[in-house]
């Protein structure tokens, strides 16, 4: 299964999601989907994870982080980490974020399913 193919089986799974990108080992844009909602959300989603795991190491978290969520009335963005990559979905109002983060890293497992064997 392709990236796309991933993010087309993510979008028609979890209706929740508005868009997605997906974000290579080094912070690059890997795929995203769809439209100017995700090319907005992968030009700012390294600088979300990066406040995120600093307010982390500054809290004394010792295990790395593997995941954000910030979550308001209008909706959600989330990020998860996984094989060496990073996903980041924004939604709509009152997603199951469990349910989110699961279809997160089945996405990202997917995607890279041929290249890791």
């Amino acid at each position: 299964m392709t990236i796309d193919e991933a993010i087309r089986d993510l979008l028609n799974v979890s209706t929740d999601i508005q868009g997605v990108a997906v974000l290579g080992p080094e912070g690059d844009i890997a795929a995203a989907g769809p439209g100017a909602v995700a090319a907005d959300l992968a030009a700012t989603a390294g600088r979300l994870w990066e406040v995120a795991a600093e307010r982390a190491a500054a809290l004394g978290q010792e295990s790395p982080l593997d995941h954000v969520v910030v979550q308001d009335a209008n909706g959600a963005v989330a990020m998860l980490a996984a094989r060496g990559r990073r996903i980041a979905a924004i939604t709509g109002p009152r997603p199951a974020v469990g349910l989110l983060l699961f279809d997160l890293r089945t996405c990202l497992g997917d995607a890279f399913a041929e290249e890791e064997g």
